[in-house]
This record gives C-alpha cells, structure tokens and sequence, in this order.
C-alpha cells in the first residue's frame, strides 16, 4: 500500500547503542538566482561558505520512525524503516515502511510492508537497479530473511519477494538467516551480509547462494554482531562490510574486505581496521558503510554516535560527532555531504529522533553499480508477500 504525500505538505522535520546487552526566506532567493542567470555562481557561495563537518536535519520521518536503509536516486532519495527491534526490546506489528523523499528532505510517497506479527527486526539494506522508467526497482533487505522488489517507476508502487533463502535457511527467522545490508556487484548479483555469520550472493534471478562463509566473521553474541554493512570498493575487486561486535576481537567493531572472486577462500580476506573497544564505554559496534569517490570509507559507529573515516590504506583519519545522530546506521552521498539515518535503537523509543542527517564532507560518494534488471519476471510469492514467513492462507 502507497500514501502519496502532496509535494507542498512536509511533514515536520530516524537502533541505539546495545546498553541493555551490557555492556546500539530560501525559496524566493532561489527563484530570483535562477531567474536572473546566477544560480551555480549563489551554490558555490554557498558550498564555499560550510564548513567540513557542519550537521543538519534533512529530514524527520514519520512513524514507524526508526530509519535504516538509505539509497539516493536521481530525483529521490529512499529511506526504510526497523521499528521492530530485539535489541531494544521494541515488537512491531504496524508494518514497516519505504519512504520516498525530494532532495530537499520533504516527504513525497510512503509505501506500507507488511511483517510479522510481534516483528523484532524491519528492513534495512537499498539498492537501486539501472532500469528506466516504469522498470525501475528499489530491491529492499528484509532482515527476516527475503529481499523485496518494490517498483518505484509506477506512479503507486507495488512490491513483490524477489529472494528468499534455500533450505535450511528459510525459516523466515532472522535468528537462522538475518539478511542486512545488500549491493549490486559489476555482474548484476547482489551482495548480501548476513551476522550468522556469511556472506551471500543473489543471482540476477534471485537463486542465494552462501558466498562466504569464516570463523572471523563472528559476532560476540553468536548469533547476533557478524557482517553488518557492506560495500564495493572502487577498484571493482574488493567487498568491505563491518563487524559489529567481534568474538575474535570481543568487543571491537571490525571492517573486513574480501576479495571478489568466484570462489573466495579464507586466504581471499583481509582485515582493513579494528575499532577498539574502551573500558567502562559502549563498544564502538560498526554499521553502516559508504565509500567516496576517493577511496575514504565512511564507518557508522552506534557507540559513540558517530562517523569514522578511513583512508584507502585503512587507516583512521576523521571522525564526525553531532548531537543530532543517534545510533548512525545507513549512509549515502548527496552531492559532498553524506545522509545519516537515526536508528534510535533504545528502549523507549524518541520521535525527536527519527531523523536523517545531512554532514557536510567535502567530497563526493562513489557510484554503486546499477545494472539493468529483469523487471517482468514473475515471482511465485508476489501475490502473498506473507508467504514468505509460512503466514498465507
């Protein structure tokens, strides 16, 4: 089900640290600079005027609040919801959702998933395919355990399940199959994390495969805190994710890169960074990940609230602090400043909170690949979307 929200309304303007595991008048000028020829000269004024570093709101979402995923578009940004959390001892029966925002934050079109009754996890992973038009496709994670396709090229969008994990795996638990963060590779597959801990890859027609799988990748709590985030690198060869919480290292959040072959073994990766954990402090727990056009890779930490930047060579040359940021989980490049979702991982949830910010960093992102897709396949699971989980009639 999709709301369309008219483009003059905008509504007012996002999983925290895991305490409780113990240690998750601009428009009229605007107007008149186009008019009178000196719009690109009045923008970079004013890109020259901010400062690295400078944090604002983009956008305060509606309920169910808890922003995730974040995938920027031509003309649209997207943003999905988890509501549902274990770790903060947060169910959801209210569905989750997919919101579709203009570049300037305001809020265009909501698009309603049904979950589980009693959910614990939502939605988190975006990518967007290549397709024009009516074909174009927003594939979404669903952390229990399914990649949705949502065809955001018709006016009202529509979704149907486009994978779901083979035997033994299907269960529709993320206790048995957490599927996280998802990103196309230069072949059309989907590159999937998944904290149990593996890594998979999802065909063009949607077949999952297990990738890869190491002892390494073990988060702390076993069957929580492995392979989080996930990104390619520039080179094309190389897949980063991060590891929340360590078992390996206990308590240090880790970013991982695994080379990108058609059979990686264990020799194939390589450890990038370790964030080490602090007595009496949160762990750093690393999320969300997002590279730049220069090779800097920005590292969501849910600890300390905060963005940490890695060189090429890995090592740690910035970190970016705002009072707006609560539990910094998806990241995406608009223009040179980077969009943060607040998860808002935190027992009692904080709708002040459930925002998206806006960093400025001096720098561009790196573009994902974006590869043309199958858009009129037939999906047997599409007319249920509760199939999935055993819940269809």
């Amino acid at each position: 089900m999709t709301d369309v929200v008219p483009n003059r309304s905008r509504p007012p303007t996002g999983r925290r640290k895991f305490h409780n595991l113990a240690i998750r008048v601009a428009v009229p000028v605007a107007a008149c600079a186009f008019v009178l020829g000196f719009g690109p000269a009045l923008a970079s004024v004013q890109a020259q005027s901010q400062k690295i570093g400078d944090t604002s709101v983009f956008s305060t979402l509606p309920f169910p609040g808890h922003p995730f995923g974040i995938a920027v578009d031509k003309d649209k940004i997207y943003v999905d919801t988890s509501r549902g959390d274990f770790f903060a001892s947060q169910a959801n029966s209210a569905g989750e959702r997919v919101f579709a925002l203009n570049k300037d934050g305001d809020l265009l079109q909501t698009t309603n998933v049904p979950t589980m009754p009693d959910a614990t996890m939502g939605l988190w992973g975006l990518a967007l395919d290549g397709n024009k038009g009516r074909a174009h496709q927003l594939y979404v994670a669903d952390m229990n355990g399914r990649i949705l396709r949502l065809h955001i090229g018709q006016r009202t969008p529509t979704f149907d399940v486009f994978s779901t994990p083979p035997p033994p795996f299907n269960t529709g638990d993320w206790h048995t199959t957490m599927w996280n963060d998802l990103t196309f590779d230069r072949a059309g597959n989907l590159l999937m994390t998944d904290d149990k801990p593996r890594l998979w890859r999802i065909a063009p027609d949607g077949t999952a495969s297990v990738y890869f799988t190491d002892p390494r990748l073990l988060g702390q709590f076993g069957f929580a805190g492995g392979p989080l985030g996930g990104r390619i690198d520039p080179s094309g060869k190389w897949f980063y994710f991060s590891i929340t919480i360590s078992a390996v290292f206990p308590g240090d959040a880790l970013i991982y890169r695994l080379r990108l072959v058609e059979h990686p073994q264990a020799s194939d990766l390589e450890l990038v960074h370790r964030f080490p954990a602090a007595a009496g402090q949160a762990p750093p727990q690393a999320s969300g990940l997002a590279f730049a056009r220069s090779g800097n890779l920005y590292v969501g930490l849910l600890g300390p609230n905060q963005v940490a930047v890695l060189d090429p060579a890995g090592n740690e040359i910035r970190r970016f602090s705002s009072p707006l940021f609560d539990s910094p989980w998806g990241l995406a490049f608009l223009g040179n400043s980077l969009l943060v979702s607040n998860a808002d991982i935190n027992p009692v949830e904080s709708p002040n909170k459930w925002i998206v910010s806006k960093v400025f960093v001096g720098e561009p992102g790196l573009p994902l690949n974006r590869p043309k897709t199958d858009s009129d396949s037939e999906d047997p699971l599409a007319s249920d979307p509760f199939s999935a989980f055993g819940l269809g009639d």
